[in-house]
């Protein structure tokens, strides 16, 4: 903001010619007006406010031919000259660039108010131009565009004072301003949209200066990493980078590459580190590190690759289910004829002990073969059915013979619930979920002292209840929060094992709890370490499958 600009009295005879121009016709007011207001601004140019606005002047030691040089800047500048009165706001003189933006000619703008040029709410602002003039300061007022649905020109007014003997004059220099404000709120606007960008990635974001100092961070590196780690955690990165350069610019140069690259953090994180860029502002270079922590993509895949695992040896232990059946299905005959011959020597030499021996193992192995023959045939159904609890049950704890260790080493109690009504359903889904439930029990109690399996069931009026509960480790709340997370588990891998240790996937609960949630199903675990567990499973009554 300027100070007040010196009073330069003007002259009587140029006062008289400026007044006399105002009384002048416009079709007679052509040159002589437009060099009176050339000889009018350079009486107090000098040292005023326009000097310092940037309105040509003419130099103290220039010629008297050079006023025309003079008058053509003035009239045709790209800044606004107007003269007014001071006391009325008259204007007195203006040249083609405000002529240009009001629409008027220069002719006709001679003797108009000033105030009359601008809309009413800026009216008080363009009144301070004229009686405050030479106080100093700079008023931003919109000129109403001669054009049509355009936007209306903001200009950046300035005043100077000038006094005669005649009265006093202001001076008021324009310049629009709409263009570079209009830039301005365009660079704020995109300023502020990239750092709301930045701001909102969940990629991490950190610039660093070639001393290796943190520059800018954004939330997703400040979330992940605390203050003091974070410049810890750059430097190891900016050092992995630069395990390959020659250069001493801690990493610079394979940032500028662009390089990326996967590296594990001290926690077990990984973050996978990429376009990693130097670029020049001035002198000042700097490193821009752009991270994502992948450890979840990475478990997924190890996951992924664990079920694929899996699933070739389900397919190989289906394909052994399948031979298996075959097999019992031929060993079916040859029993039948043991127990067949059986008989025949009874009733020939009665009284023999061996026969009743031979008799009980070969009607054990019938049992066998027809329960697997049984259940191939059961979870080969597909369709829904309505089906007893209790014989899945039977069946289930039948096929679990098998396991020499739960077979002889095992307490069972059972308790079934012979009136219970019968449930709708796959066969296959209840049998895998009541045996997930009694292999999990029985793995549980391998390394206990004790060793009971207890199997209920129950019913009311709208449920179902089945209870397995074993005297096993028991597991912790933190345990027991993940129990049915797929791939999560306690015991060991198949290649980890010790020799008949049990060995697990993490996959039994979770497809457990998935199929029973097709039948509106619910699960529930109680467990203390040491303590054992029990699952509970409440089967609605009357409720089909879902899809």
């Amino acid at each position: 903001m300027s100070a007040e600009a010196p009073n330069n009295d003007l002259t009587e005879p140029e006062s008289d010619a400026l007044r006399s121009q105002s009384a002048v016709p416009a079709d007679r007011r052509g040159p002589g007006a437009a060099r009176g207001l050339a000889d009018f601004v350079e009486s107090f140019l000098g040292g005023s406010r326009l000097r310092r606005a940037g309105v040509p002047t003419k130099a103290v030691t220039a010629e008297k031919e050079e006023p025309p040089e003079l008058l053509d800047l003035l009239l045709e500048g790209p800044d606004a000259i107007i003269v007014l009165h001071r006391e009325d706001g008259q204007v007195i003189e203006a040249n083609y660039r405000f002529a240009e933006w009001t629409g008027i000619n220069r002719e006709e703008l001679a003797g108009q108010n000033f105030l009359e040029l601008f809309p009413e709410p800026e009216r008080k602002a363009a009144r301070t131009l004229f009686e405050d003039a030479g106080a100093g300061g700079v008023h931003v007022i919109e000129v109403p565009s001669v054009i049509k649905d355009t936007r209306p020109r903001l200009v950046e007014f300035t005043s100077s004072l000038a006094k005669s003997g005649r009265g006093a004059f202001a001076v008021v220099v324009g310049r629009d301003v709409g263009e570079r404000a209009a830039t301005e709120r365009y660079l704020r606007a995109e300023r502020d949209r990239l750092g709301l960008f930045i701001r909102a990635m969940r990629d991490m974001l950190i610039l660093m200066s070639p001393a290796g100092d943190i520059l800018y961070a954004n939330s997703a590196a400040e979330q992940v990493f605390e203050p003091f780690e974070l410049p810890v955690v750059c430097h190891r990165w900016l050092n992995d980078f630069a395990k390959d350069d020659t250069s001493n610019l801690q990493g610079l140069a394979s940032a500028y590459e662009g390089r990326t690259l996967e590296i594990e953090g001290t926690n077990g994180a990984v973050y996978l580190v990429t376009r990693s860029f130097l670029f020049e502002s001035g002198q000042k270079a700097m490193v821009m590190l752009m991270a994502k922590d992948i450890t979840e993509q990475r478990i997924i895949e190890r996951q992924n690759h664990q079920l694929e695992i899996e699933l070739i040896r389900e397919s190989k232990l289906a394909e052994f289910g399948t031979l298996s059946a075959g097999i019992a299905h031929n060993l079916n005959g040859p029993l039948t004829g043991i127990l067949g011959f059986c008989d025949l020597i009874e009733l020939t030499k009665p009284g023999q002990q061996e026969i009743a021996h031979i008799r009980s193992q070969a009607t054990t192995m019938r049992d066998i073969v027809a329960n697997l023959m049984h259940k191939s045939r059961s979870e080969r159904e597909s369709q829904p059915q309505d089906l007893l609890l209790e014989d899945i049950i039977r069946t289930e704890l039948r096929f679990l013979d098998a396991n020499l260790f739960f077979k002889h080493d095992v307490k069972k109690i059972v308790e079934l619930d012979l009136d219970s009504p019968t449930i709708f359903g796959v066969y296959i889904d209840y049998s895998q979920v009541i045996g997930n439930l009694l292999r999990n029990a029985i793995d549980a109690m391998f390394n206990s002292q004790e060793r009971v399996l207890t199997l209920r069931t129950q019913h009311n009026d709208t449920h179902l209840i089945m209870s397995i509960s074993d005297t096993g480790c028991g597991m912790s709340e933190d345990v027991r929060q993940k129990l049915f997370q797929p791939f999560f588990t306690t015991k060991p891998k198949s290649q980890d094992a010790k020799p008949g240790e049990p060995t697990g996937t993490g996959l039994g609960l979770s497809t457990s709890r998935n199929i029973l949630a097709r039948y509106g199903a619910d699960i529930t675990v109680a467990s203390a370490p040491g303590k054992g567990s029990t699952f509970t499973v409440s089967f609605p009554r009357h409720r089909k499958p879902t899809p």
